[in-house]
């Protein structure tokens, strides 16, 4: 190996582009890690049945994941898969969910409830897609009709009940204690067994942001779409396009500065 290094990345948005979900802008970035042996390990807020399915497309994720925020850790190095759930069940947050949304009587939808047709029409994905998305083991995304008042009053009373609530590129998550911070520190310690290893992270949406201040190199992914949000990760880079094409050439930039190909 060339150096003890990670690299930690979100998916929607970040390697796959937020509107096709393609990846190949990446792939030079990608091979160049592999050349170097370092893995490129997910940290999404995608499902394990969705991350799997992506493994299945782009060889180069390592079998070391943080599904659904990082609430769901995956190891699928041995047979069979080895999962760990950090933080609160995802039953709880349902039950907290519905008796918030209950109360305020605002129509946010969370995943539990949506149907296959729905998710593929908030996200582009196809309905087998969608079916993967619905396969929550962890955190619970909430999607929220644009424009539809009481967002801030809805966020604020879940906060209440102890719970976070993370804002993604598409969705509102409730998070369950745990977040990708957390998960990037925990995947760390799984790579431990050769000494340090130091790590690269890139995301682009405020689910990110824990994961990005955990890394030692952070890479902000502008979006795509919308009114760029305050930055709040200290001594972050910042890619000069969105998606899989600002990835590959931020993170082909960070190998050629800080981990060169060994002759």
């Amino acid at each position: 190996m060339t150096a003890n290094w990670a690299c930690f990345t979100d998916l929607d948005g970040t390697l796959l582009d937020h509107d096709s979900y393609d990846w190949r802008p990446a792939e030079p970035a990608l091979r160049a890690l592999a050349e170097r042996s370092i893995p490129v390990i997910a940290i999404t807020s995608k499902t394990r049945a969705e991350w799997q399915a992506l493994r299945e497309e782009i060889p180069y994720l390592s079998p070391l994941a943080g599904c659904e925020n990082g609430a769901v850790i995956v190891d699928d190095r041995q047979s069979p898969t080895q999962l760990q759930s950090l933080g609160r069940p995802l039953a709880e947050l349902i039950r907290v969910f519905e008796r918030v949304r209950d109360q305020l009587n605002v129509p946010a939808i969370g995943f539990h409830e949506a149907k296959d047709q729905s998710i593929a029409d908030w996200t582009g994905l196809s309905l087998d897609q969608a079916a993967l998305a619905r396969q929550r083991e962890g955190a619970l995304p909430v999607y929220w009709p644009e424009h539809f008042p009481g967002r801030d009053a809805f966020k604020e009373a879940i906060a209440a009940e102890g719970i976070e609530l993370l804002e993604g590129g598409r969705f509102m998550h409730l998070a369950n204690g745990a977040d990708k911070g957390v998960a990037l520190k925990h995947l760390l310690n799984q790579l431990g067994s050769t000494g340090t290893v130091r790590s690269v992270a890139l995301g682009d949406g405020g689910n990110d942001d824990a994961m990005l201040a955990a890394a030692d190199l952070a890479v902000r992914i502008p979006a795509a779409h919308g009114t760029a949000r305050p930055e709040t990760v200290v001594d972050v880079i910042r890619a000069p396009v969105p998606g899989p094409a600002g990835w590959n050439r931020t993170m082909l930039d960070l190998l050629d500065r800080f981990i060169p190909k060994e002759p």
